[in-house]
């Protein structure tokens, strides 16, 4: 991404350029269904922030209450942003049970930091030393990550050798965008993966764009774009992308039957949900 068709268009997205507007929420409030509804309030948990190797850390204050053992989420930043780009989102996951790691490179094409956070923050729970020791589900672990990030979500799992279980890409770049090294392939993912983006994100994360990385997902996939949103509309609070990321990691990582109706059975919620257009779901159960 050396060219404005590339890297700087993805900069000109970060920087709120290509937003259309602001997510009206009166109308998200008046659409949203329930289990959307039930997962964007805060979780349970009170959170807890550091850091460690270079990354930032977002937890679950009292860690392994109740004997409950956390699963992994392992974050991307967008093309110069960092996680303090993101407090909405990361600490909402916190608060559901999440042990958050998120990269501070403002560069994570690649996937190597997305991938290098997660094997650090695994690294953390058998560690006697550390405060997560014993207190991680290792065995289940996400990759979350926004623009370039998302491009790099995809790619940390595709090199994790089955660590990574499954992907939330939002607002995924087109194929054009991505620098040499960057490149992804959605055909090559062997886990589920969730594309979410905002249905103004007309330049880098479209519509059509979405649609094409849906139809080569293989291994269990859902779409959707919300209404009245652009580029960066998972920055900062996080907005109306809370919800459903936060119950489609609960659902895949924990098998929490609540949240899986919002993507799987006779009858998901979020195909029906009309704060949500071009939604779509496959192969999940």
């Amino acid at each position: 991404m050396e060219n404005f068709t590339r890297r700087q268009a993805l900069r000109a997205g970060a920087l709120g350029l290509m937003s259309a507007g602001f997510l009206s929420w009166t109308t998200e409030a008046g659409a949203a269904s329930t289990i959307e509804t039930t997962y964007k309030a805060t979780g349970p948990w009170q959170v807890a922030t550091g850091t460690s190797g270079g990354h930032r850390l977002y937890y679950p204050q009292n860690l392994g209450s109740g004997g409950v053992t956390h699963p992994i989420v392992t974050w991307g930043n967008g093309s110069w942003a960092t996680p303090d780009n993101y407090p909405g989102l990361l600490n909402h996951l916190a608060s559901w049970g999440f042990a958050v790691v998120a990269s501070t490179d403002t560069t994570t094409g690649t996937g190597a930091e997305i991938l290098a956070a997660a094997q650090h923050l695994v690294g953390l729970g058998g560690d006697p030393a550390s405060v997560f020791h014993g207190k991680l589900d290792t065995t289940q672990v996400a990759a979350v990550g926004h623009s370039q990030g998302a491009g790099g979500s995809i790619n940390a799992a595709n090199h994790s050798a089955g660590l990574i279980k499954t992907v939330v890409p939002i607002a995924v770049p087109a194929q054009w965008m991505a620098s040499p090294g960057d490149e992804f392939s959605v055909t090559a993912l062997t886990c589920p993966v969730l594309f979410l983006s905002g249905a103004d994100d007309w330049l880098i994360s479209s519509a059509g764009t979405v649609q094409g990385y849906y139809d080569q997902a293989t291994a269990g996939a859902g779409r959707a774009l919300l209404k009245g949103a652009g580029h960066n509309d998972i920055q900062n609070s996080g907005g109306g992308f809370l919800g459903y990321v936060t119950a489609w990691l609960k659902y895949r990582l924990q098998g929490d039957l609540q949240a899986r109706g919002a993507f799987a059975g006779s009858a998901p919620e979020l195909p029906t949900n009309t704060a949500w257009q071009n939604q779509a779901l496959k192969n999940l159960t």
